[in-house]
């Protein structure tokens, strides 16, 4: 399991070191608030 937690934390610190994850996280908090702007708009 030591050997799974190092593989996946060396992945992830690869993942967010890269632009890449930078744009991912902006358009789904850019859907997201669209989504929930959308609700409060429509009151339900």
């Amino acid at each position: 399991m030591r050997n799974v937690w190092a593989v996946a934390t060396r992945e992830l610190r690869t993942y967010f070191l890269s632009p890449v994850a930078y744009v991912v996280i902006a358009l789904f908090l850019a859907l997201s608030g669209y989504l929930f702007a959308l609700i409060l708009i429509n009151g339900r």
